[in-house]
């Protein structure tokens, strides 16, 4: 079968040939129509990702749609190297059929950034009713979707910051806060909108921001608040460390806590999740701007930059 082929770290797949995946117990043969190109392959490929492989050749891409043997529209994911979504066909660990209001492309592209909004919130945090969400970088398109989110999971009051005050006012958060205002002017602005309480921080960014807002949590008057800070780390786009004061931990009831491949739920319990989301994607509360390219183009829609704001998808014909 034709697929795109990663043979060595750090360049970008080009289009040839594969062997056809023979399936093992428990997986589904997708025939693929549509993958799409995420941060999460790319770091993948570039080498930089915790889930990088140490042996190639490999096809790159964690999901995708296609139909199953008997004609079913599916949305699929991939486990097993050195297979992956963005092939003809793919053995599939799981599968969610995929509604009707919804097309292949947009389907497949949208499903991981609003798993990246919906598991931090439901569940690594366990959001209840009425709580208040923080998102750090709510700009960006997975930080769009958690305010929709937070908002569609009954959130009492949402918190939105970001550097694009552009985007950020017309996501009809509570308040905002400008990640670009310089150290002090912006630990203050964290602090006063989290004085009142807040419950989930979901965090895009890392890095200095994160530094700020944490610092911000921790309650000068001895103070003690109701309930726990649930942190979740989801990205890094800011930077992969931060610098943590230990009385961020004796100063908040503060946790700890990231959302990602390591700590996926149970295959059953993530089918449900992106069920939900697809459902709300049809509903239109996850907007997204894509742009689809031919599998065999992947080599330069790799090299591609389309903006931030715009994911890649590839399609076979």
């Amino acid at each position: 079968m034709k697929a795109a082929v990663l043979d060595r770290l750090g360049t970008a797949p080009s289009y040839a040939d594969f062997a056809e995946p023979e399936l093992k117990t428990g997986e589904t043969l997708v025939h693929v129509s549509a993958a799409a190109l995420k941060q999460i392959e790319r770091a993948i490929v570039a080498g930089t990702h915790y889930s990088s492989p140490k042996q190639l050749p490999i096809i790159p891409g964690i999901d995708g749609v296609g139909r199953r043997e008997d004609g079913t529209r599916v949305y699929f994911m991939v486990k097993r190297r050195p297979f992956g979504a963005m092939a003809q066909r793919a053995p599939a660990d799981w599968t969610v059929p995929v509604p009707d209001g919804i097309d292949d492309a947009f389907a497949a592209a949208v499903v991981n950034p609003a798993l990246s909004a919906w598991l931090p919130l439901v569940y690594r945090a366990g959001l209840s009713r009425g709580e208040t969400v923080m998102i750090l970088g709510a700009t960006g398109t997975s930080g769009r979707m958690a305010v929709a989110a937070a908002r569609i999971l009954g959130a009492g009051r949402v918190i939105a910051a970001g550097r694009r005050m552009d985007i950020l006012e017309g996501l009809g958060a509570d308040a905002v806060i400008d990640l670009s205002l310089p150290t002090a002017e912006l630990k203050q602005r964290f602090f006063e909108e989290t004085s009142q309480g807040i419950s989930v921080v979901v965090d895009y960014v890392w890095g200095a921001a994160a530094e700020v807002a944490i610092a911000a949590l921790i309650r000068p008057d001895l103070a003690v608040t109701d309930g726990e800070i649930r942190y979740v780390s989801v990205g890094a786009m800011a930077g992969p460390t931060i610098a943590m004061p230990s009385a961020a931990l004796r100063g908040a009831r503060l946790q700890l806590l990231g959302s990602g491949t390591g700590n996926f739920p149970p295959t059953a319990q993530m089918a449900e999740y992106v069920s939900d989301v697809l459902r709300h994607a049809c509903a239109g509360s996850f907007p997204m701007d894509i742009v689809t390219r031919p599998l065999s183009d992947v080599q330069a829609a790799w090299e591609d930059a389309p903006g931030a704001d715009t994911r890649i998808v590839l399609v076979n014909g």
